[in-house]
C-alpha cells in the first residue's frame, strides 16, 4: 500500500473542527445549567464557599508564622476577606436568587461564546492573509521600497535567504492589516486578492458583532445587570446575535478559501 502524501494546503477542515468543538461545549453547559435543580445549585455555591473559607482559614494559620507587624496585616486582609465571602455566599444561597444566577449564567455564556468564535476567526483569518501572501507574494509587495541585492538570489544561499526576508515581510504585512477594521480588511482582500467576504449586509452584521467583541473586552468594569428584567431587556449578546455570529464566522473563511481554490493563480495553496 501506498503512502499518502500530506496535502500542505490549506484547508477549512481544522478551522470549523474548532468551531464545531466551541458550539459543542457551550451547549453541553447550557443543557446542564437548565436541567440543573436548584439543590445542585445551591450545592455548588456551598461547596465553592467551604473551599474558600478553608483557603482563607489555612492562609491565617500561616500568617503565625511570619514576623509580628507582617502577621498582623495578613491576618487583617484575610479576616477581611473572609467577611466578604461569607456576605457574597449569604446573598447568592438564597433560593430565590437561583432562577437570576441561572439568566445572568447564560448571558456571560454568550458573551464567552462570541470571544472564542472571534478569537478562533481572527486566528485563521491572519493563515488565510499568510497563505495569499505566499502564493503571490508581488500582487502586494510589487510597489514595496524594500530591496533585495541581486547578489543574494544568485548566491547558494540565496533561497533560505529570500524565504527569510519574505517571511519577515509577510510577518508585518499580516500583524498590519489585522490592526485595520474589519470593513478595512474586506476591502484589502477583495482589492488585492479578488475576494469578497460577504455581501454588504452580512458585512454590517460582522461589523456589529466585532464591536460587541471589543466592548466585552474592553469594559471589564461595567456594572453588571441586578435583574432578570435587565438582563433579558438588554442582553450584551443575544441569541440572535450570538447564531449570526456561528454562521458568519463560518462563511467569511469559508468564501476566501473557496476562492483561492478556485483562483490559477492561488489553487496549489487552498484546498476546499
Amino acid at each position: 500500500m501506498r503512502n499518502r502524501q500530506h496535502d500542505g494546503r490549506l484547508s477549512l477542515h481544522p478551522y470549523w473542527k474548532a468551531l464545531d468543538g466551541v458550539k459543542t461545549q457551550f451547549a453541553l453547559v447550557r443543557f446542564i445549567l437548565k436541567e440543573a435543580p436548584e439543590e445542585l445549585i445551591q450545592r455548588f455555591y456551598n461547596d465553592r464557599h467551604h473551599d474558600q473559607l478553608a483557603k482563607i482559614d489555612n492562609g491565617i494559620l500561616g500568617s503565625q508564622d511570619l514576623p509580628q507587624e507582617k502577621a498582623k496585616l495578613m491576618r487583617e486582609s484575610l479576616e477581611y476577606l473572609r467577611e466578604h465571602v461569607q456576605k457574597k455566599h449569604s446573598k447568592q444561597n438564597r433560593p430565590a436568587d437561583n432562577h437570576f444566577i441561572i439568566e445572568l449564567s447564560e448571558d456571560r455564556l454568550n458573551q464567552s461564546e462570541l470571544l472564542l468564535l472571534v478569537a478562533h476567526f481572527e486566528s485563521f483569518m491572519k493563515e488565510v492573509h499568510r497563505t495569499f501572501l505566499r502564493a503571490a507574494p508581488a500582487i502586494v509587495f510589487s510597489k514595496s521600497d524594500t530591496k533585495v541585492e541581486l547578489s543574494e538570489l544568485f548566491d547558494t544561499q540565496a533561497g533560505s535567504l529570500f524565504d527569510k526576508f519574505l517571511n519577515e515581510l509577510i510577518i508585518k504585512e499580516v500583524k498590519r492589516l489585522d490592526a485595520q477594521k474589519i470593513e478595512q480588511r474586506a476591502q484589502y482582500f477583495a482589492d488585492h486578492f479578488g475576494v469578497s467576504f460577504a455581501d454588504p449586509s452580512e458585512i454590517e452584521k460582522l461589523k456589529d458583532i466585532m464591536r460587541t467583541r471589543n466592548s466585552i473586552s474592553h469594559e471589564i468594569y461595567s456594572a453588571p445587570p441586578s435583574t432578570i428584567e435587565e438582563i433579558k431587556e438588554q442582553p450584551l449578546v443575544s441569541d440572535e446575535m450570538l447564531g449570526q455570529a456561528q454562521s458568519i464566522l463560518r462563511n467569511v473563511p469559508a468564501n476566501c478559501i473557496r476562492a483561492g481554490a478556485r483562483s490559477k493563480i492561488y489553487q496549489a495553496y487552498f484546498r476546499y
